[in-house]
């Protein structure tokens, strides 16, 4: 990913603003190699190549480059995400930010660290005094999916961010840059690794509507203190 920082790249779409470059794919392909030789016998979900599954209750779920509008475009707001479940549980977790060389790292009761240092969810007690990013839906050309909820947001909070990348959101949510994080049309890869992060760090992490289809999912992850405020003002409408 440093190697093509920067660079013109060969553009694929998914979806009418959802990018693939050459970059996520050959991410992709070194993680798999790697975590193919350390555990064999893991099932892996990869946003790039979908599922690789054989009967294992561990499971590998790898977002190569969340982020790659802003990678495409030359933002450098973007980061690798790699996250391990049992049974559907997050038990450990990476979030890379190969430009700031920043290494967020989680495991299952054992807390949350930015480059081996312990990191902790900030103290903001309200949304008004908070900094909270959020996200758009793939389909918004199309669909008014979280508009509403986005509104409510600008009104109440002290700035709202789109950043670009939910499993940076959440790193930065872990170590206290940002107090909270809101979106919907999420998917495994991009919450992984992110949940355990905030939740290690302090931090609520909760998805609200048909949880066994993250993508239609709106989810909320807060350092705690304003979830119960931002629930209210967030699932107003009984979601």
């Amino acid at each position: 990913m440093r190697e093509g920082w920067g660079k013109p790249h060969a553009l694929e779409f998914k979806g009418a603003i959802n990018l693939v470059t050459e970059v996520d794919r050959a991410a992709e392909a070194v993680i798999l190699e790697h975590l193919r030789c350390a555990t064999p016998d893991y099932d892996v979900l990869a946003e790039e190549s979908g599922t690789h599954a054989r009967g294992c209750a561990f499971r590998w779920v790898i977002d190569p480059l969340d982020g790659t509008t802003n990678y495409a475009h030359h933002f450098p707001y973007f980061a690798v995400s790699i996250g391990l479940e049992e049974n559907g549980e997050s038990i450990a977790g990476v979030v890379y930010d190969p430009l700031r060389d920043e290494l967020f790292t989680a495991t299952r009761g054992g807390g949350a660290f930015l480059n081996g240092e312990r990191i902790a969810c900030s103290h903001a007690q309200s949304i008004g005094e908070s900094l909270i990013a959020a996200g758009f839906v793939y389909d918004v050309w199309e669909s008014d999916r979280g508009l509403d909820e986005m509104l409510r947001l600008i009104k109440r909070a002290r700035s709202v961010r789109i950043n670009g990348s939910a499993a940076l959101d959440y790193a930065n949510i872990a170590c206290g840059r940002l107090d909270a994080y809101c979106d919907t049309g999420l998917f495994p890869w991009d919450i992984s690794a992110g949940r355990l992060l905030v939740t290690e760090a302090g931090g609520i992490f909760k998805q609200y509507g048909d949880t066994s289809r993250t993508d239609l999912t709106y989810c909320i992850a807060s350092n705690a203190h304003i979830h119960a405020e931002l629930e209210k003002l967030l699932m107003a409408d009984g979601r």
